[in-house]
Formats: C-alpha cells, sequence, structure tokens
C-alpha cells in the first residue's frame, strides 16, 4: 500500500499571489488640459521676451505694458461676457486682486520692458526666471506647502544656471548693471503677484481673477497714455 504525504502547512496550497507590477492609470481630461494650459503658457511666455525687445524700439516701457494689458483686458472681459460667471470677491480677496494687479500685471510689465533695453531677450528671460524660485520658496513659508526634495533640487539648479548666465555675460563686459536691476526687480514682483494670486483662486474662477488682475494693471499704466497714443499714429 502507497503512502500519501499530505502538507500539514494548507497555506502552502492556497497562498495568495501578491503581484508587485504597478498599474499607471490612465490620462483624464482634466490632466490633458493641464498639461495643454502649461505649454501653452510656457511657450506664449517665453516668445514674448522677443516681442517685447523688438516693439521696445517703437514703445517706451510704460507704453508698451499700457497696450498689452489693455488689448489683454478687452480679450479677457470678451470671454467673461461670454461665460456669464461672476463671483462677487470680498474684502480681502479686493486687497489681494489689487496686489497682484499692480505688482505683476503693472509693475512686472514696465520694469521687464525696461529691462529688455538695456539686455538682450535671452539674457532678460533667465534672469527673470529667478521668479519660479522666488515662488516655490515664498509659497513653501507663506502659504504652507512645504519644500518636497525635489523642489529644492530643481530650484538649485535653476539658480545655478542663473549665476552661470549671470556671471558669463558680466565677464563679456556687455552687462549692463540698470538692466539687471530691472529684470530682477521684474522676478521679485512676479512672485509677489503669483502668491498674491493663489489664496483668491480658491474660490474665484480663473477667468475672473485674470481680468480683474489685468484690469488693475492697465489703471496702473494709464500715465503712460499720451505716450502710446502719439506712438501708435
Amino acid at each position: 500500500m502507497t503512502d500519501v504525504s499530505v502538507p500539514t502547512d494548507m497555506s502552502t496550497i492556497y497562498a495568495p499571489t501578491v503581484s508587485t507590477t504597478t498599474v499607471t492609470p490612465p490620462a483624464t481630461a482634466r490632466d490633458v488640459a493641464v498639461l495643454a494650459a502649461i505649454t501653452t503658457t510656457v511657450l506664449a511666455w517665453a516668445s514674448a521676451f522677443v516681442v517685447i525687445r523688438w516693439a521696445g524700439e517703437s514703445f517706451s516701457p510704460g507704453a508698451l505694458a499700457l497696450g498689452r494689458l489693455a488689448l489683454g483686458s478687452a480679450a479677457l472681459g470678451a470671454l467673461l461676457l461670454a461665460r456669464r460667471r461672476w463671483v462677487a470677491p470680498n474684502r480681502r480677496e479686493w486687497v489681494l486682486l489689487g496686489v497682484c494687479g499692480v505688482a505683476w500685471f503693472a509693475v512686472y510689465n514696465v520694469a521687464l520692458n525696461a529691462a529688455e533695453q538695456h539686455l538682450d531677450a535671452g539674457t532678460t528671460a533667465m534672469l527673470v526666471n529667478i521668479g519660479p524660485i522666488l515662488i516655490a520658496l515664498l509659497a513653501g513659508v507663506m502659504l504652507g506647502e512645504g519644500f518636497p526634495r525635489w523642489l529644492l533640487v530643481g530650484a538649485a539648479v535653476a539658480f545655478a544656471g542663473t549665476v552661470l548666465i549671470g556671471s558669463a555675460a558680466s565677464r563679456s563686459g556687455d552687462v549692463d548693471l540698470l538692466g539687471v536691476v530691472l529684470a530682477v526687480l521684474a522676478a521679485v514682483t512676479y512672485a509677489v503677484g503669483v502668491l498674491a494670486q493663489k489664496p483668491v483662486l480658491r474660490r474665484l474662477p480663473a477667468l475672473q481673477v485674470t481680468w480683474l488682475a489685468c484690469a488693475v494693471g492697465t489703471l496702473g499704466c494709464l500715465p503712460w497714455t499720451v505716450s502710446l497714443v502719439e506712438r501708435g499714429r
């Protein structure tokens, strides 16, 4: 008679198999929309430096800023009317919108336009790129967003690139100190504007926030109305 051995530990027979394969969730429509928005913003922002350099030969920094902001306010206002969605800002949100409009839309544009009359478009763009570094660091402190490791690594790399370009320009003897100061001013006011805008976007629609800030910036640049009209003839 043949002996049949039966395992005493039944878990060896019925032990579940655990898969270690990571399943990547499919991209949603929201992910695609966010990626498209980021790509469009980067391309439009990058091309603006070249156009500003070219237009700066015909317009003063303030007049150029006023013209751009007036056109932007008109276009955004038309879109806002078509959407027919409005959320009344509270007192705190009005203050933040004012800070955003003055800092990011008015001062930033005038300073950037003036900087490009002293520096080439590429150098100006690299110097203004310290703006995102300031935003990341200040958001970690002021908005409680923290300091992830890769954020700090990216900020360090970006800052090192800015320093490298600045030092190369200074060695070439073509650097204009006033242009550098204006570009840094543009970066700082850009960071201030973004930080002021972030809390407002938690409740107000993005289109409305952008239009209001652009309108505030337009009002801030009205002193250059005569210059814009004269140059536009």
